[in-house]
This record gives C-alpha cells, structure tokens and sequence, in this order.
C-alpha cells in the first residue's frame, strides 16, 4: 500500500529530473571576456540560466556575468544582446586615454555559439560599445568601440 502511494511521487521526480538535464541552469561557472580593439581586456564570471519564450517561439540565455544580460537565441545558432554596459578598471583604459574607473555604455554583442551537452560555448563573438557620460547620459565621443567576446564554461 505504501509502494503504490510513492510511485506517483517519483514519477514526478524522475519528469522533473530529466526535464532539466538538457538546460544549464546556473550549475556551472562561466567566463565571459570582453576584448576591445584597443587591447583593453576585460573578464568576469558568472552563471548562465535559460527561459523559454512562449511570445516568440524561442529561448531567452540569461547570463548573470558583468551586470547581467538577457541574450535571444536566434537562427544559425546565435546569440545577440542590446543592453547596457558597466565597466570597472584600476588601470589605465585605453579606449578611454588611459583613465582608470568606472565605464557606463550602451553595448550590442553577437556571437555564434557551439552547443556540447548543456555548455555553451562563444570563441569569436563580436560586440560594440558606445561610451556615455554616467552622468548625462550623453555618448562621451564619436567613436563606436568595438571588440571580440568569449563565453566559456568553467
């Protein structure tokens, strides 16, 4: 009587379980490196967790590294982002003439991604940043950054 009132239970269990296998579900670190065409090179850590999308028929990746993105995975395996930019540097900036701080911008990535198990995998991704004044709001020059991203599994 006892074995017949589990059986429902791991059922479930056992649903859930594999119903997650296939999703990376911040379980693992990831390195996200960002590095300008000016040499400057910047590095952070974080999580990666995945969303369907019921409006779009797709699947959002958010990615808790820097200050958090939300990037669509579109056709031909890839990711894209638009979102905002928070930098910070005690050295010398070399897009920024070699000022240390803190660096605000709009920034837009894409990159092709290779898919093994669950871990993602980014190797040439391409981005572009607009420095702004973090007080104004207004771009700080001309001049569109641009560089190449990676997103790896640690």
């Amino acid at each position: 009587m006892f074995g017949i009132r589990i059986i429902p239970f791991l059922l479930v269990f056992i649903c859930i379980f594999l119903s997650g296998c296939h999703k990376e579900n911040g379980k693992h670190t990831y390195e996200m490196r960002l590095m300008f065409d000016s040499g400057d090179v910047f590095t952070d850590y974080g999580t990666i967790q995945e969303k369907k999308i019921k409006q779009r028929n797709g699947q959002e990746v958010h990615v808790s590294i820097f200050n958090g993105y939300t990037f669509l995975k579109v056709k031909d395996n890839k990711f894209v982002c638009s979102y905002i930019l928070y930098l910070n540097s005690n050295k010398p900036v070399a897009f920024a003439n070699g000022m240390t701080g803190s660096f605000k911008g709009d920034v837009y990535f894409e990159g092709t991604y290779t898919q093994k198990g669950s871990a993602y995998t980014v190797d040439d991704g391409y981005f572009e940043f607009i420095w702004r004044n973090m007080t104004t709001g207004e771009p700080m020059s001309s001049i569109v950054y641009k560089g190449k991203w990676t997103l790896k599994r640690k």
